[in-house]
Protein backbone atom coordinates (compact mmCIF):
# COMPACT_ATOMS: atom_id res chain seq x y z
CA UNK A 1 0.00 0.00 0.00
CA UNK A 2 2.97 2.74 0.52
CA UNK A 3 4.61 1.79 -2.19
CA UNK A 4 1.74 2.27 -4.54
CA UNK A 5 1.47 5.33 -2.69
CA UNK A 6 5.14 6.86 -3.40
CA UNK A 7 4.77 5.58 -6.87
CA UNK A 8 1.50 7.51 -7.73
CA UNK A 9 3.81 10.37 -5.63
CA UNK A 10 6.72 10.30 -7.69
CA UNK A 11 4.57 10.02 -11.05
CA UNK A 12 2.70 12.98 -10.08
CA UNK A 13 6.15 14.78 -9.28
CA UNK A 14 7.96 14.04 -12.78
CA UNK A 15 4.47 15.19 -14.22
CA UNK A 16 4.34 18.37 -12.86
CA UNK A 17 8.16 19.01 -13.67
CA UNK A 18 7.20 18.20 -17.07
CA UNK A 19 4.01 20.38 -17.04
CA UNK A 20 6.39 23.00 -15.34
CA UNK A 21 9.91 22.79 -18.53
CA UNK A 22 6.97 22.77 -21.36
CA UNK A 23 5.47 26.31 -20.08
CA UNK A 24 8.35 28.10 -19.10
CA UNK A 25 11.18 26.46 -21.89
CA UNK A 26 14.02 28.99 -21.00
CA UNK A 27 17.30 29.20 -22.69
CA UNK A 28 20.95 28.21 -21.74
CA UNK A 29 24.34 29.80 -23.45
CA UNK A 30 27.14 28.16 -22.65
CA UNK A 31 31.12 29.47 -24.32
CA UNK A 32 33.73 27.34 -23.75
CA UNK A 33 36.85 26.91 -25.81
CA UNK A 34 35.78 29.25 -28.73
CA UNK A 35 32.56 27.22 -28.90
CA UNK A 36 28.99 28.50 -28.00
CA UNK A 37 26.19 26.56 -27.20
CA UNK A 38 22.86 27.58 -27.07
CA UNK A 39 19.87 25.53 -26.00
CA UNK A 40 16.61 24.80 -23.78
CA UNK A 41 17.30 24.85 -20.51
CA UNK A 42 15.27 20.85 -20.45
CA UNK A 43 17.67 19.49 -22.89
CA UNK A 44 20.64 20.92 -21.00
CA UNK A 45 19.19 18.93 -17.93
CA UNK A 46 18.83 15.66 -19.74
CA UNK A 47 21.91 16.10 -21.02
CA UNK A 48 23.42 16.35 -17.83
CA UNK A 49 21.41 13.93 -16.41
CA UNK A 50 22.45 11.37 -18.96
CA UNK A 51 26.42 12.64 -18.72
CA UNK A 52 26.21 11.88 -14.76
CA UNK A 53 24.85 7.85 -15.98
CA UNK A 54 27.36 7.51 -18.01
CA UNK A 55 30.07 8.44 -15.38
CA UNK A 56 28.74 6.18 -12.96
CA UNK A 57 29.06 3.06 -15.87
CA UNK A 58 32.74 3.86 -16.14
CA UNK A 59 33.25 4.26 -12.45
CA UNK A 60 31.72 0.82 -11.89
CA UNK A 61 33.68 -0.62 -14.67
CA UNK A 62 37.31 0.89 -13.36
CA UNK A 63 36.40 -0.57 -9.84
CA UNK A 64 35.01 -3.85 -10.66
CA UNK A 65 38.52 -3.98 -12.74
CA UNK A 66 40.64 -3.25 -9.66
CA UNK A 67 38.50 -4.98 -7.40
CA UNK A 68 39.16 -8.40 -8.75
CA UNK A 69 41.98 -10.29 -6.85
CA UNK A 70 40.19 -8.70 -3.85
CA UNK A 71 37.21 -9.99 -4.84
CA UNK A 72 38.15 -13.35 -5.18
CA UNK A 73 39.62 -13.66 -1.65
CA UNK A 74 36.59 -11.88 -0.43
CA UNK A 75 34.64 -14.86 -2.04
CA UNK A 76 37.48 -17.74 -0.82
CA UNK A 77 36.96 -16.74 2.76
CA UNK A 78 33.26 -16.63 2.53
CA UNK A 79 33.27 -19.86 1.07
CA UNK A 80 35.32 -21.20 3.75
CA UNK A 81 33.79 -19.79 6.82
CA UNK A 82 30.24 -21.36 5.10
CA UNK A 83 31.73 -24.47 4.84
CA UNK A 84 33.07 -24.02 8.30
CA UNK A 85 30.00 -23.52 9.76
CA UNK A 86 28.60 -26.45 7.78
CA UNK A 87 31.34 -28.30 9.23
CA UNK A 88 30.11 -27.47 13.19
CA UNK A 89 26.30 -28.38 12.27
CA UNK A 90 26.99 -31.51 11.24
CA UNK A 91 29.38 -32.05 14.29
CA UNK A 92 26.99 -31.05 16.47
CA UNK A 93 24.00 -33.24 14.58
CA UNK A 94 26.88 -36.21 15.08
CA UNK A 95 26.99 -35.65 18.30
CA UNK A 96 23.44 -35.36 19.22
CA UNK A 97 23.34 -39.05 17.21
CA UNK A 98 26.23 -40.22 18.92
CA UNK A 99 28.61 -40.88 16.00
CA UNK A 100 31.65 -39.94 17.58
CA UNK A 101 33.76 -41.00 15.00
CA UNK A 102 31.63 -38.49 12.30
CA UNK A 103 31.96 -35.61 15.31
CA UNK A 104 35.77 -35.85 15.14
CA UNK A 105 36.23 -35.63 11.83
CA UNK A 106 33.74 -32.41 11.45
CA UNK A 107 35.40 -31.16 13.92
CA UNK A 108 38.76 -31.70 12.36
CA UNK A 109 37.57 -30.00 9.04
CA UNK A 110 35.76 -27.06 11.20
CA UNK A 111 39.44 -26.47 12.83
CA UNK A 112 41.12 -26.25 9.51
CA UNK A 113 38.29 -24.02 7.60
CA UNK A 114 37.25 -21.53 10.66
CA UNK A 115 40.84 -21.36 12.05
CA UNK A 116 39.12 -19.42 15.46
CA UNK A 117 39.54 -21.80 18.01
CA UNK A 118 36.80 -19.80 19.68
CA UNK A 119 34.37 -21.14 17.64
CA UNK A 120 35.51 -25.13 17.46
CA UNK A 121 36.53 -25.54 20.80
CA UNK A 122 33.08 -26.83 21.90
CA UNK A 123 32.42 -28.79 19.18
CA UNK A 124 36.29 -30.53 19.43
CA UNK A 125 35.29 -31.12 23.31
CA UNK A 126 32.12 -32.49 23.09
CA UNK A 127 33.65 -35.10 20.17
CA UNK A 128 36.52 -35.59 22.39
CA UNK A 129 33.88 -36.77 25.71
CA UNK A 130 31.69 -38.67 22.92
CA UNK A 131 34.44 -40.89 22.29
CA UNK A 132 35.98 -41.54 25.59
CA UNK A 133 38.59 -39.29 25.64
CA UNK A 134 38.28 -37.45 28.74
CA UNK A 135 41.78 -36.08 28.81
CA UNK A 136 41.18 -34.16 25.39
CA UNK A 137 38.10 -33.13 26.34
CA UNK A 138 39.20 -31.97 30.08
CA UNK A 139 41.96 -29.70 28.04
CA UNK A 140 39.30 -28.50 25.69
CA UNK A 141 37.01 -27.47 28.20
CA UNK A 142 39.94 -26.06 30.14
CA UNK A 143 40.31 -23.50 27.46
CA UNK A 144 36.76 -22.78 27.03
CA UNK A 145 36.80 -21.76 30.97
CA UNK A 146 39.86 -19.48 29.81
CA UNK A 147 37.64 -17.32 27.31
CA UNK A 148 34.49 -15.05 28.88
CA UNK A 149 32.28 -15.75 26.20
CA UNK A 150 32.99 -19.70 26.39
CA UNK A 151 33.72 -20.35 30.33
CA UNK A 152 30.24 -21.23 31.10
CA UNK A 153 30.18 -23.90 28.77
CA UNK A 154 33.26 -24.88 30.06
CA UNK A 155 31.96 -25.62 33.84
CA UNK A 156 29.11 -27.50 32.52
CA UNK A 157 31.36 -29.66 30.43
CA UNK A 158 34.00 -30.14 33.52
CA UNK A 159 30.83 -30.60 35.57
CA UNK A 160 29.82 -33.36 33.85
CA UNK A 161 33.11 -35.45 33.74
CA UNK A 162 33.70 -34.80 37.31
CA UNK A 163 29.67 -36.45 38.02
CA UNK A 164 30.50 -39.37 35.38
CA UNK A 165 33.68 -39.99 37.38
CA UNK A 166 32.00 -39.94 41.11
CA UNK A 167 34.19 -37.16 42.42
CA UNK A 168 31.33 -35.22 43.91
CA UNK A 169 33.71 -32.60 45.76
CA UNK A 170 35.16 -31.52 42.31
CA UNK A 171 31.17 -31.54 40.86
CA UNK A 172 29.99 -29.34 43.77
CA UNK A 173 32.48 -26.64 43.63
CA UNK A 174 32.28 -26.82 39.65
CA UNK A 175 28.63 -26.22 40.36
CA UNK A 176 28.57 -23.41 42.03
CA UNK A 177 30.91 -21.55 39.59
CA UNK A 178 28.23 -22.26 36.87
CA UNK A 179 25.24 -21.14 39.07
CA UNK A 180 26.86 -17.66 39.85
CA UNK A 181 28.27 -17.42 36.39
CA UNK A 182 24.79 -18.55 35.08
CA UNK A 183 22.19 -17.35 37.89
CA UNK A 184 18.99 -18.15 35.73
CA UNK A 185 20.38 -21.77 34.39
CA UNK A 186 18.12 -24.43 35.30
CA UNK A 187 20.91 -27.12 34.82
CA UNK A 188 23.02 -25.33 36.99
CA UNK A 189 20.89 -24.55 39.85
CA UNK A 190 19.26 -28.41 39.79
CA UNK A 191 22.87 -29.93 39.43
CA UNK A 192 23.64 -28.17 42.79
CA UNK A 193 20.63 -28.54 44.47
CA UNK A 194 20.89 -32.09 44.13
CA UNK A 195 24.65 -32.55 45.09
CA UNK A 196 24.27 -30.41 47.78
CA UNK A 197 21.11 -33.08 49.12
CA UNK A 198 23.68 -35.31 48.76
CA UNK A 199 26.41 -34.29 50.91
CA UNK A 200 23.84 -33.61 53.57
CA UNK A 201 24.26 -29.88 53.20
CA UNK A 202 20.71 -28.82 54.07
CA UNK A 203 21.22 -24.88 54.66
CA UNK A 204 22.90 -24.51 51.44
CA UNK A 205 20.57 -26.64 49.79
CA UNK A 206 17.58 -24.87 51.12
CA UNK A 207 19.10 -21.60 50.28
CA UNK A 208 19.46 -22.87 46.69
CA UNK A 209 16.60 -23.86 46.61
CA UNK A 210 14.73 -20.86 47.46
CA UNK A 211 16.88 -19.15 44.61
CA UNK A 212 15.31 -21.61 41.68
CA UNK A 213 12.28 -21.48 42.91
CA UNK A 214 12.24 -17.31 43.07
CA UNK A 215 13.70 -17.58 39.57
CA UNK A 216 11.28 -19.75 37.85
CA UNK A 217 13.66 -22.45 37.89
CA UNK A 218 11.68 -25.31 39.85
CA UNK A 219 8.05 -25.85 39.89
CA UNK A 220 6.58 -24.99 43.25
CA UNK A 221 5.05 -28.36 43.55
CA UNK A 222 8.06 -29.76 43.37
CA UNK A 223 9.64 -27.36 45.71
CA UNK A 224 6.89 -28.04 47.85
CA UNK A 225 7.93 -31.78 48.25
CA UNK A 226 12.04 -31.09 48.46
CA UNK A 227 11.25 -28.36 51.34
CA UNK A 228 9.27 -31.42 52.83
CA UNK A 229 12.33 -33.66 52.73
CA UNK A 230 14.77 -31.45 54.06
CA UNK A 231 13.10 -29.98 57.06
CA UNK A 232 12.56 -33.65 58.13
CA UNK A 233 15.35 -34.77 57.71
CA UNK A 234 16.16 -32.18 59.79
CA UNK A 235 13.84 -33.11 62.41
CA UNK A 236 15.16 -36.66 62.32
CA UNK A 237 18.39 -35.44 62.50
CA UNK A 238 17.70 -33.27 65.78
CA UNK A 239 15.72 -36.13 67.73
CA UNK A 240 18.17 -38.43 66.85
CA UNK A 241 20.69 -36.33 68.85
CA UNK A 242 17.81 -35.87 71.49
CA UNK A 243 17.61 -32.27 70.85
CA UNK A 244 13.73 -32.32 70.97
CA UNK A 245 13.09 -28.70 70.88
CA UNK A 246 14.88 -28.26 67.29
CA UNK A 247 13.06 -31.39 66.35
CA UNK A 248 9.63 -30.27 67.15
CA UNK A 249 9.94 -26.66 65.56
CA UNK A 250 11.39 -28.42 61.88
CA UNK A 251 8.69 -30.83 62.17
CA UNK A 252 6.29 -28.31 62.84
CA UNK A 253 8.03 -26.35 59.77
CA UNK A 254 6.42 -29.37 57.44
CA UNK A 255 3.11 -29.55 58.55
CA UNK A 256 2.51 -25.83 57.44
CA UNK A 257 3.02 -27.53 54.51
CA UNK A 258 1.36 -30.75 54.27
CA UNK A 259 -0.33 -31.01 58.07
CA UNK A 260 -0.92 -34.53 57.54
CA UNK A 261 2.76 -35.74 56.82
CA UNK A 262 3.20 -38.65 59.55
CA UNK A 263 6.72 -38.87 60.23
CA UNK A 264 6.37 -34.96 61.19
CA UNK A 265 3.13 -35.28 63.27
CA UNK A 266 4.90 -38.18 64.92
CA UNK A 267 7.63 -35.88 66.15
CA UNK A 268 5.23 -33.26 67.24
CA UNK A 269 2.68 -36.04 69.10
CA UNK A 270 5.50 -37.13 71.39
CA UNK A 271 6.83 -33.77 71.93
CA UNK A 272 3.55 -32.86 73.34
CA UNK A 273 3.43 -35.69 74.93
CA UNK A 274 6.47 -35.73 77.19
CA UNK A 275 5.15 -32.52 77.62
CA UNK A 276 1.56 -33.36 78.80
CA UNK A 277 0.05 -31.43 76.83
CA UNK A 278 -2.25 -34.56 75.66
CA UNK A 279 -5.31 -32.01 74.07
CA UNK A 280 -2.82 -30.46 72.15
CA UNK A 281 -1.64 -33.90 70.40
CA UNK A 282 -5.06 -35.33 70.73
CA UNK A 283 -6.21 -32.07 68.30
CA UNK A 284 -2.97 -32.56 66.37
CA UNK A 285 -4.14 -35.84 65.28
CA UNK A 286 -7.47 -35.29 64.53
CA UNK A 287 -7.01 -32.49 62.27
CA UNK A 288 -4.07 -34.56 60.51
CA UNK A 289 -6.97 -37.39 60.18
CA UNK A 290 -9.46 -35.24 58.22
CA UNK A 291 -6.21 -33.62 55.94
CA UNK A 292 -5.20 -37.16 55.63
CA UNK A 293 -6.35 -40.57 56.94
CA UNK A 294 -2.57 -42.33 58.25
CA UNK A 295 -2.77 -45.84 59.68
CA UNK A 296 -0.22 -44.10 62.51
CA UNK A 297 -2.37 -41.36 63.45
CA UNK A 298 -4.76 -44.28 64.98
CA UNK A 299 -2.70 -45.96 66.79
CA UNK A 300 -0.58 -42.50 68.43
CA UNK A 301 -4.65 -41.39 69.59
CA UNK A 302 -4.95 -44.52 71.14
CA UNK A 303 -1.87 -44.34 72.81
CA UNK A 304 -2.55 -40.61 74.01
CA UNK A 305 -4.31 -42.69 76.82
CA UNK A 306 -1.91 -45.58 78.21
CA UNK A 307 -4.42 -46.16 80.93
CA UNK A 308 -7.25 -47.28 78.85
CA UNK A 309 -8.10 -50.85 78.43
CA UNK A 310 -8.97 -52.31 74.50
CA UNK A 311 -12.47 -51.53 75.11
CA UNK A 312 -11.81 -47.63 75.74
CA UNK A 313 -9.12 -47.79 73.06
CA UNK A 314 -11.32 -48.99 70.33
CA UNK A 315 -14.39 -46.08 71.79
CA UNK A 316 -11.48 -43.59 71.21
CA UNK A 317 -10.03 -44.89 67.42
CA UNK A 318 -14.11 -45.55 66.64
CA UNK A 319 -14.06 -41.23 67.81
CA UNK A 320 -11.37 -40.95 65.74
CA UNK A 321 -12.75 -42.24 62.74
CA UNK A 322 -15.85 -40.68 63.07
CA UNK A 323 -15.11 -37.87 60.91
CA UNK A 324 -14.20 -40.15 57.95
CA UNK A 325 -15.86 -43.66 59.03
CA UNK A 326 -16.39 -44.86 55.05
CA UNK A 327 -12.72 -44.25 54.42
CA UNK A 328 -10.60 -47.72 53.48
CA UNK A 329 -8.47 -46.20 56.05
CA UNK A 330 -10.98 -46.08 59.21
CA UNK A 331 -12.64 -49.22 58.53
CA UNK A 332 -8.96 -51.07 58.57
CA UNK A 333 -8.09 -48.66 61.74
CA UNK A 334 -11.36 -49.66 63.21
CA UNK A 335 -11.21 -52.84 62.49
CA UNK A 336 -7.73 -53.33 64.00
CA UNK A 337 -8.71 -52.20 67.06
CA UNK A 338 -11.61 -53.98 67.66
CA UNK A 339 -9.88 -56.84 67.05
CA UNK A 340 -7.50 -56.52 69.54
CA UNK A 341 -10.59 -55.54 72.12
CA UNK A 342 -12.17 -58.99 70.75
CA UNK A 343 -15.29 -57.08 69.16
CA UNK A 344 -15.57 -59.95 66.49
CA UNK A 345 -18.71 -58.56 65.00
CA UNK A 346 -17.86 -54.85 64.85
CA UNK A 347 -14.10 -55.66 63.27
CA UNK A 348 -16.34 -57.91 60.65
CA UNK A 349 -19.03 -55.23 59.77
CA UNK A 350 -15.84 -52.78 59.81
CA UNK A 351 -14.06 -54.83 57.07
CA UNK A 352 -16.67 -56.14 55.24
CA UNK A 353 -17.49 -52.56 54.45
CA UNK A 354 -14.41 -52.07 52.35
CA UNK A 355 -15.18 -52.64 48.69
CA UNK A 356 -13.53 -55.73 47.33
CA UNK A 357 -11.89 -53.43 44.76
CA UNK A 358 -9.85 -51.52 47.58
CA UNK A 359 -8.83 -54.77 49.52
CA UNK A 360 -5.03 -54.98 49.95
CA UNK A 361 -3.09 -58.00 51.17
CA UNK A 362 -3.27 -56.89 54.62
CA UNK A 363 -6.74 -56.55 54.88
CA UNK A 364 -7.19 -60.31 53.85
CA UNK A 365 -4.61 -61.33 56.26
CA UNK A 366 -6.94 -59.47 59.18
CA UNK A 367 -9.84 -61.56 58.00
CA UNK A 368 -8.41 -64.66 57.97
CA UNK A 369 -7.17 -64.06 61.58
CA UNK A 370 -11.02 -62.60 62.22
CA UNK A 371 -11.67 -65.64 60.74
CA UNK A 372 -9.63 -68.25 62.87
CA UNK A 373 -10.03 -66.11 66.51
CA UNK A 374 -13.97 -66.09 66.05
CA UNK A 375 -15.07 -69.18 65.90
CA UNK A 376 -11.71 -71.40 64.76
CA UNK A 377 -12.94 -71.93 60.84
CA UNK A 378 -9.28 -72.48 59.49
CA UNK A 379 -11.03 -73.14 55.78
CA UNK A 380 -12.10 -69.49 55.44
CA UNK A 381 -9.05 -68.83 57.12
CA UNK A 382 -6.57 -70.46 54.63
CA UNK A 383 -9.27 -68.82 51.95
CA UNK A 384 -8.30 -65.58 52.53
CA UNK A 385 -4.69 -65.92 53.09
CA UNK A 386 -4.92 -67.27 48.98
CA UNK A 387 -6.42 -64.28 48.60
CA UNK A 388 -4.10 -61.99 50.28
CA UNK A 389 -1.20 -64.25 48.65
CA UNK A 390 -2.81 -62.53 44.91
CA UNK A 391 -3.85 -59.41 46.55
CA UNK A 392 -2.94 -55.78 45.70
CA UNK A 393 0.45 -55.02 48.00
CA UNK A 394 -0.57 -52.57 51.37
CA UNK A 395 0.61 -49.23 51.30
CA UNK A 396 3.71 -48.23 52.24
CA UNK A 397 6.89 -45.84 51.97
CA UNK A 398 7.19 -46.37 48.52
CA UNK A 399 9.86 -44.32 45.74
CA UNK A 400 8.22 -42.93 42.97
CA UNK A 401 10.86 -43.33 40.79
CA UNK A 402 12.28 -46.95 41.09
CA UNK A 403 9.51 -48.02 42.84
CA UNK A 404 11.09 -49.48 46.07
CA UNK A 405 9.43 -50.00 49.58
CA UNK A 406 10.86 -49.21 53.14
CA UNK A 407 9.10 -49.46 56.77
CA UNK A 408 9.91 -46.11 57.53
CA UNK A 409 10.29 -42.30 55.43
CA UNK A 410 13.75 -41.70 55.00
CA UNK A 411 15.36 -38.56 53.36
CA UNK A 412 16.38 -40.50 50.06
CA UNK A 413 15.53 -43.87 48.49
CA UNK A 414 17.33 -46.71 49.98
CA UNK A 415 17.89 -48.59 46.54
CA UNK A 416 18.11 -45.58 43.58
CA UNK A 417 19.38 -43.10 46.35
CA UNK A 418 17.08 -40.60 44.56
CA UNK A 419 16.03 -37.57 47.12
CA UNK A 420 13.21 -36.78 48.34
CA UNK A 421 10.93 -39.56 46.03
CA UNK A 422 9.51 -41.36 49.18
CA UNK A 423 5.83 -41.54 49.29
CA UNK A 424 2.86 -42.72 51.10
CA UNK A 425 1.24 -44.91 48.66
CA UNK A 426 0.58 -48.27 47.65
CA UNK A 427 3.60 -50.08 45.94
CA UNK A 428 3.55 -51.39 42.22
CA UNK A 429 2.68 -54.82 42.03
CA UNK A 430 5.15 -56.95 40.71
CA UNK A 431 4.48 -60.20 38.47
CA UNK A 432 6.76 -63.28 38.48
CA UNK A 433 8.15 -64.08 35.18
CA UNK A 434 10.06 -67.43 36.25
CA UNK A 435 7.79 -70.43 37.18
CA UNK A 436 8.65 -71.59 40.04
CA UNK A 437 9.33 -75.68 40.72
CA UNK A 438 6.48 -77.56 42.38
CA UNK A 439 7.42 -77.89 45.71
CA UNK A 440 8.26 -74.27 45.58
CA UNK A 441 4.72 -73.59 45.20
CA UNK A 442 3.74 -73.54 48.67
CA UNK A 443 1.11 -71.77 50.96
CA UNK A 444 2.62 -68.18 51.19
CA UNK A 445 4.06 -66.94 54.38
CA UNK A 446 1.85 -65.87 56.58
CA UNK A 447 1.50 -65.10 61.11
CA UNK A 448 2.20 -68.19 62.65
CA UNK A 449 -0.87 -67.38 64.66
CA UNK A 450 -3.07 -68.12 61.43
CA UNK A 451 -1.04 -71.43 60.91
CA UNK A 452 -4.10 -73.38 63.31
CA UNK A 453 -4.66 -77.00 61.29
CA UNK A 454 -8.58 -77.24 61.11
CA UNK A 455 -9.47 -80.53 63.20
CA UNK A 456 -12.62 -82.75 62.16
CA UNK A 457 -14.88 -82.75 65.36
CA UNK A 458 -15.08 -86.52 65.70
CA UNK A 459 -10.81 -86.67 66.70
CA UNK A 460 -10.71 -86.43 70.17
CA UNK A 461 -8.10 -84.19 71.39
CA UNK A 462 -4.89 -85.50 72.69
CA UNK A 463 -3.33 -84.69 76.51
CA UNK A 464 -2.31 -81.68 76.86
CA UNK A 465 1.24 -80.54 77.98
CA UNK A 466 0.43 -80.20 81.80
CA UNK A 467 3.11 -76.62 81.51
CA UNK A 468 1.13 -73.76 80.22
CA UNK A 469 3.23 -72.66 76.88
CA UNK A 470 3.33 -68.39 76.60
CA UNK A 471 2.77 -68.62 73.33
CA UNK A 472 1.12 -70.89 70.66
CA UNK A 473 2.93 -73.13 68.60
CA UNK A 474 2.68 -74.18 65.01
CA UNK A 475 2.08 -77.97 65.11
CA UNK A 476 0.98 -79.83 62.14
CA UNK A 477 -0.87 -82.10 64.43
CA UNK A 478 -4.07 -80.57 66.48
CA UNK A 479 -3.42 -79.99 70.34
CA UNK A 480 -5.93 -78.71 71.99
CA UNK A 481 -5.31 -75.71 74.25
CA UNK A 482 -4.46 -75.37 77.92
CA UNK A 483 -5.71 -73.25 80.47
CA UNK A 484 -3.79 -71.39 82.84
CA UNK A 485 -3.48 -74.53 85.58
CA UNK A 486 -2.54 -77.16 82.73
CA UNK A 487 -6.34 -78.43 82.54
CA UNK A 488 -8.24 -79.17 79.62
CA UNK A 489 -11.44 -77.03 79.70
CA UNK A 490 -14.32 -79.47 78.79
CA UNK A 491 -15.87 -77.85 76.27
CA UNK A 492 -12.66 -77.60 74.38
CA UNK A 493 -12.85 -81.65 74.37
CA UNK A 494 -13.97 -82.21 71.12
CA UNK A 495 -12.59 -79.21 69.06
CA UNK A 496 -9.48 -76.78 69.80
CA UNK A 497 -9.53 -73.71 68.95
CA UNK A 498 -6.32 -71.13 69.89
CA UNK A 499 -6.50 -67.72 70.11
CA UNK A 500 -3.23 -65.50 70.52
CA UNK A 501 -2.94 -62.45 72.05
CA UNK A 502 -4.94 -60.26 69.64
CA UNK A 503 -2.60 -56.81 70.16
CA UNK A 504 0.16 -58.58 69.15
CA UNK A 505 -1.24 -59.86 66.06
CA UNK A 506 -3.15 -56.09 65.10
CA UNK A 507 0.50 -54.95 65.75
CA UNK A 508 2.53 -57.12 63.39
CA UNK A 509 0.11 -57.06 60.79
CA UNK A 510 0.07 -52.94 60.66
Amino acid sequence: MFRIFGFLVLVGALTFASIQLADNPGRISVEWLGYRIDTYFGVALLALLVGLYLLLIVYRLIRGVLGLPGGFLDRRAAKRRDDGVSALSLGMAAIAAGDAEEARKQARRAERLLDDPSKTRILSAQAAALGGDTEAAGRYFDALIESPETKFVGLTGKLRQALETGDREAALALARQARNLRPDSGFAARTLFTLETEAEDWDEAQKTLFDAVRRDLIPEDEAKRYRIAIDMERARLQEVEGRMENATDFALRVLKVDPAFAPAVKIVVASDVAKGRTRKAQKLLEEGWKEAPHPSFARLYADLWPEDDLGQRLKRVEKLVGERPASTVGRIAFAEAAVAAENWSAARAALDGIPPAERSAGIYRLQAYLAQAEDGNATEARAMLERASAAAPDPTWTCSDCGATAEVWTVSCGNCGHFASLSWKQPPRVSTLVSLPPEAEAVPAVPEELLIAAEPDSVEAPAPDPAPEPEPEVTPEPEAPTAEDGSVPPAEAKKTKQTPNPEDVVRRLA
